[in-house]
């Protein structure tokens, strides 16, 4: 699989309308930007994976399988993209439901141009600023996977704000065992001081705990 690093963003449209997408397809060519369209909300899911960075351009109302439909799916498969959401028929209920998947716009049809591109930019941006902070997460992740069950122990006392006599008691720890101990987890970790552990680790749980909820849409 292709490092997303390397990979340049792109456009991906999905409409099964034909001359919408041909439409948009020239027009986001036309402004520069790399674009794959798509017929179907399973065409593109077969072909889409994770690393692949840019945005969606996503109709709503498609046969099969519709748009929020195909959205709330790849957040469930872990595949986070961000979307701008298109409609020839908008309403209150569809654009509500539209905005609490994460949609980063709700467009409807005809759009106006300069709308739309600043719209797509806005997608890519933060489509790359979260690949980044995805990144990170996963550094830290492999960090974290280093530690022993022991340390983590350890790490979990010091997050509680225990003292090292306090962790010696309820570890059976000498103090110096548990000085050694988070010394070796600040090593495996690689923070350099106590105020850079937590914020490490508990930045880390904040992440893992919104990736988490994230994940948690119903399936339909």
């Amino acid at each position: 699989m292709p490092n997303a690093s390397k990979l340049s963003p792109t456009v991906f449209v999905v409409d099964d309308d034909d001359e919408m997408r041909s439409s948009l397809e020239t027009l986001l060519d036309v402004l520069g930007f790399a674009v794959r369209t798509f017929p179907s909300a399973c065409t593109f899911s077969r072909f889409y994976m994770s690393n692949m960075p840019g945005c969606l351009v996503l109709d709503i109302r498609m046969p099969r399988q519709s748009g929020l439909e195909l959205y709330e799916q790849l957040l469930r498969e872990g595949k986070r993209l961000p979307v701008i959401f298109i409609t020839a028929h908008a309403d209150v209920p569809t654009a509500v439901a539209a905005m609490k998947t994460g949609a980063l716009e709700f467009l409807e049809k005809p759009f106006d141009r300069n709308k739309l591109l600043e719209r797509v930019n806005a997608a890519i941006l933060l489509d790359a600023q979260w690949r980044v902070c995805e990144a990170d997460f996963t550094a830290v992740e492999e960090r974290i996977g280093r530690l022993k069950q022991g340390e983590r122990e350890t790490l979990e006392l010091v997050l509680a704000g225990e003292s090292n006599t306090s962790m010696a008691e309820k570890l059976f720890l000498t103090e110096r065992a548990v000085e050694m101990r988070r010394a070796s987890i600040m090593k495996k970790l690689e923070v350099h001081s106590l105020a850079e552990l937590l914020d490490l680790a508990v930045s880390h749980r904040i992440r893992d705990e919104l990736r988490h909820a994230a994940n948690k849409l119903p399936s339909r």
